[in-house]
């Protein structure tokens, strides 16, 4: 089979880094978004891009799957805090997404691997730790109601005949990461304030699981290439957990700025934010040889060495 890769959602955050690295291994790298041309960073990474509405079935019809061999499903709503003042766009979107590209590709008789990109976001977090694959669900957003049918999509036309996996990745932060999210949220105000002013921020005592979009990418690669996989569902995540905190202080070491200080604005805190979540990816890592490789340390210098490009 001919090695060539279609990417959905390509000028998304992690599109161009997922594009790297199929290109690397020497896929015919295929890119696809609703924007009529790929964002200039991410053009030097594709072979091909084609302008598509995921959301507009017909378009998506249209969509050559000649010659490709796995499909890496990125397009999608991302954002938790955005799904709450959007509630019916994000429950309802990314399944039908989910449902136009599987449906194009079982009429096309696809013969290669769709992974269908999910998120770590969608577990109870009132549970034990670390969350495995097998940890409890909830609809506890309007983003996971989403992702729980996107999933329910993708493991319909599974048992329908197609090859398709689902991957959870939990949080990833990375060079060219728009706002919206805690790194270059907090980057942005760092990098905007005057020498020994103090940043209002929300509760930076939370901590996450934090991996490099590179390693994300990477384990996309791994998941589509697999000769074969033993699960329909896989984990991507770091398996440890850094507070908000501690990543403020990464951001003012590899910025230079240890004058800046932060204080608490309670408008920024969360009601009922649940202090710790962290990932098992030991299923991941027995099925493919996955772990993560790049230190936050890193990622985090890595990130501020570019500038924040909004990709939402």
């Amino acid at each position: 089979m001919s090695k060539g890769v279609l990417i959905t959602g390509v000028n998304g955050f992690v599109g161009k880094h997922v594009a790297d690295r199929f290109q690397s291994l020497g896929f015919e790298v295929t890119g696809t978004a609703r924007q009529r041309s790929p964002k200039p960073e991410v053009a030097s990474s594709l072979d091909n891009y084609i302008a598509a509405d995921m959301l507009d079935a017909q378009a998506v019809n249209h969509l050559s799957l000649d010659g490709v061999s796995a499909i890496i499903h990125l397009a999608g709503r991302s954002s938790v805090g955005e799904s709450f003042q959007h509630p019916g766009e994000y429950i309802t979107q990314n399944p039908l997404m989910t449902h136009n590209l599987f449906d194009h590709a079982q009429r096309q008789g696809f013969e290669g691997r769709i992974v269908s990109v999910s998120t770590g976001a969608l577990y109870d977090p009132n549970q034990p730790l670390p969350l495995g694959e097998e940890s409890k669900t909830a609809p506890n957003s309007p983003y996971a109601i989403g992702k729980l049918s996107a999933e329910a999509v993708a493991l319909y036309f599974k048992s329908r005949g197609i090859d398709a996996v689902i991957a959870r990745p939990f949080n990833h932060i990375g060079p060219g990461q728009g706002t919206g999210f805690l790194l270059p949220d907090l980057y942005s105000q760092l990098h905007s304030s005057e020498y020994g002013q103090t940043l209002r921020v929300g509760n930076l005592a939370t901590r996450r699981d934090y991996t490099d979009v590179r390693d994300i990418a990477r384990a996309y690669s791994d998941l589509a290439t697999a000769q074969s996989l033993g699960r329909s569902i896989y984990n991507i995540c770091s398996g440890k957990s850094l507070s908000g905190l501690e990543i403020t202080g990464m951001i003012k070491d590899a910025s230079g700025r240890q004058d800046v200080q932060t204080t608490v604005d309670p408008a920024k805190v969360r009601p009922n934010e649940i202090l710790d979540i962290r990932g098992d990816y030991s299923q991941l890592h027995a099925d493919t040889g996955w772990d993560p490789q790049i230190d936050i340390r890193q990622t985090v210098a890595d990130f501020v060495a570019h500038p924040v490009v909004d990709n939402r």
